[in-house]
Order: C-alpha cells, then sequence, then structure tokens
C-alpha cells in the first residue's frame, strides 16, 4: 500500500471525517453537499456537490487533481473509485441489507429481531418497526400498529424496498470497530440518542450520542461486534447498533462505515478515528485507550424552514471556537423543516453532567434559532 498523506473525502456530510483526518496531519480534500464552515476550516480545498450524476462526479474528483486515496462518506460508500480505503462494494451491500441480517445472524447464534420484507410481512404479531433496508438514519422509520396499517403500508409503491421488524424496546446502543478485514477492535461502546422531542420532530431519528456507554452487557456487544466485523470481513472503521433489553442485547443492523458516533469517540479516548482508518488497511489495529471523560452530541433539527442569519451564525461559530459546535452552516443557508441545523457538542467527568451541558447549550440554540 502507498503512503498515504493527501486525501479525497466524498460524502453528503463529512465534516468529522475531514476534521478527524487534518487533526491527524493529512492534507484534506472535501467534497459533499453543505460546505460547513469547519469543514471548510478543516479542509484544503472544499466544493460543495449539486445531485451530480455518476459521470460528473468523477469529473469533480479529477478536477482536484492527485491524491493518494478517496475516503467515501455517508451516501457515497456504493461509488467505485480505483483507489478507495474502504469496504469493497460486496461487502458494503451484504453488510448493509437488513433484509438479510437476521438469517445471518442465525446462523451466527446472535441474537436479533424478527425480520421479514415488508411487502411479504404476515402473521408476525404487532408492532412492526418498519424501515428502508439499507440506510436512512432512522429518518423513514415508522411503527405499524394493527392489520389495516400494514395493508395500508403494503399498498404503497415503495412497499418492497422496506422491512418489517419485530418491535423491540430498550436503550440503542452501538459498538464501534477498526476493522482490517481479519481481526477487529472494539474501540468504544456508545449510547444513542435516538427521537428526543426536544431535538427533533421525527420520532426515530438519529440525533446523537453519548460515548462511553456502561452496561452490564458491554462484553456480548463487544463479542458479537467482533464475530460480525470477521464474518463481514469488514475493513476500516465500522459500527454495529444494538438495542439493550432487559433480557440483554440484540442486534439491529451493521454499519459498515464512518458513524456519527466518530466525535464523541475522539473526544473521550483521544484515539483518532481517521488515522486508525487509514492505518487498517495497512493491517494495523490501534491499542485500546481509557476513556478520559464522558462526550455528549447532539443534533438540532428545525422546526421550521430556517434561514441563517448573521445573528445565528455568528452564535454557532462562538460555540464552535469554543468546541462546543460542529456543523456550522454557512451564512445564508435555508434549511427545510425537519433536517439538521448543526451539532452541540460537551465534555464532562459523568454522564449525567454531560447531558445537562448539552442540552443547555442544544436549549439555547433552538431558542435563537426559532426566534
Amino acid at each position: 500500500m502507498i503512503t498515504v498523506k493527501k486525501v479525497l473525502v466524498v460524502g453528503n456530510s463529512v465534516r468529522n471525517i475531514a476534521c478527524s483526518a487534518r487533526k491527524a496531519g493529512y492534507i484534506v480534500y472535501a467534497l459533499d453537499r453543505f460546505g460547513d464552515v469547519d469543514t471548510q476550516k478543516c479542509a484544503n480545498k472544499t466544493q460543495i456537490l449539486e445531485n451530480p450524476s455518476d459521470d460528473d462526479l468523477h469529473k469533480i474528483v479529477e478536477s482536484f487533481g492527485d491524491f493518494d486515496a478517496i475516503i467515501p462518506g455517508p451516501g457515497f460508500e456504493n461509488l467505485k473509485f480505483k483507489n478507495s480505503l474502504s469496504n469493497p462494494l460486496k461487502i458494503m451491500e451484504d453488510a448493509s441489507d437488513k433484509s438479510k441480517l437476521p438469517e445471518k445472524m442465525n446462523s451466527m447464534g446472535i441474537p436479533h429481531p424478527e425480520t421479514e420484507s415488508a411487502d411479504k410481512a404476515y402473521g408476525m404479531g404487532f408492532p412492526l418497526m418498519v424501515k428502508p433496508k439499507a440506510g436512512s438514519g432512522g429518518m423513514k422509520n415508522i411503527i405499524v400498529r394493527n392489520e389495516t396499517e400494514m395493508n395500508d403500508f403494503q399498498n404503497r409503491s415503495d412497499s418492497h424496498d422496506f422491512i418489517a421488524q419485530e418491535f423491540v424496546k430498550g436503550i440503542p446502543c452501538s459498538a464501534a470497530l477498526i476493522s482490517t478485514g481479519d481481526d477487529a477492535v472494539v474501540v468504544a461502546i456508545n449510547e444513542q440518542l435516538i427521537g428526543l422531542p426536544w431535538l427533533t420532530r421525527i420520532p426515530f431519528a438519529y440525533c446523537g450520542n453519548i460515548t462511553p456507554f456502561h452496561t452490564k452487557f458491554k462484553a456480548e456487544m463487544v463479542q458479537y461486534a467482533l464475530q460480525i466485523a470477521q464474518e463481514f470481513k469488514l475493513q476500516g472503521s465500522n459500527g454495529v447498533d444494538f438495542m439493550l433489553t432487559d433480557k440483554g442485547v440484540q442486534v439491529i443492523e451493521i454499519n459498515p462505515r464512518f458513524q456519527g458516533s466518530l466525535d464523541t469517540i475522539e473526544l473521550s479516548t483521544g484515539l483518532n478515528i481517521f488515522d486508525a482508518h487509514i492505518r487498517s488497511f495497512k493491517g494495523e489495529l490501534p491499542e485500546l485507550k481509557g476513556f478520559q471523560c464522558f462526550a455528549a452530541k447532539t443534533i438540532i433539527f428545525a422546526e421550521k424552514e430556517l434561514v441563517i442569519t448573521r445573528d445565528i451564525s455568528d452564535t454557532l461559530i462562538e460555540y464552535m471556537n469554543k468546541g462546543r459546535a460542529a456543523d456550522i452552516p454557512i451564512r445564508g443557508t435555508v434549511i427545510p423543516p425537519d433536517e439538521p441545523i448543526t451539532t452541540m457538542l460537551s465534555t464532562a467527568r459523568t454522564r449525567m453532567t454531560v447531558m445537562d451541558k448539552v442540552r443547555s447549550s442544544s436549549m439555547h440554540i433552538k431558542r435563537r434559532t426559532e426566534a
């Protein structure tokens, strides 16, 4: 493998990946749909994507000139680039397909909710969680409570693109891994923040996380995550989502890509996730680091259409300069209802304190944006 010094990160939103790369000393080019203030600050060169065709995208990529590796981010994992450092396409597809996961988990002896294709889900009992077969970050997840609602959903033209999953109550959490294809190490167990009403109106939207997550089922989570990494031959930064119930943990899905927990893992442990990702392709795994603090991340969603004014921009940049905000939209950006506005960050010695701090700053920003 060639020495990697100059990288191009491509995705819907790549701020966390680009800034992690910059902190590790890489020369960074960033290509995403937002061009946030901090993305521009972290990257040596940026460009905003506006729904290009595959041919146009390849031309844009070529316009950045020479670089050692391309790092596909969210929404662009399936693109083919000769110098891509990510999971191979077949592995990406197999690991991401939620409709095929139950059979695989059963064969490995790993607990997983009962799952069927939504257009063929009969006799499963209710309620059911209906979600896309791949991706979405919970944005399109819905609860189906009875046969009538199920029939209505099955009449949708896109129902074959969804799965129906046994609805499991508990605490959503995740394991973050660095994998070489042959071996892996779990670098953090994280609590996920899903559908918090003070952050979003979308019931199952991913809206942040806390690192670390302490649970008596940590050993099982680590074991299952390592089994999955080795079975699928995952490479680089990957994650496994779990639901912690009274009876133990169940695997919900695999995320064969950089995860949203990158920010809090780095804040909590001091480990640079991007550098660990790059080194994994040389067969190197990071040494596990102890947790220095609790770190929390929240994503604030717009309740109505929002224009980023000078006042809002200045407030967010002030938070950013203190290390307490990220994903800062450029002034004049129009944010539609139920889309993310920004990310808030906090650290503290306890979970309670870190949540108090991040909630306080989040509510301050919500008041400023809803005025």
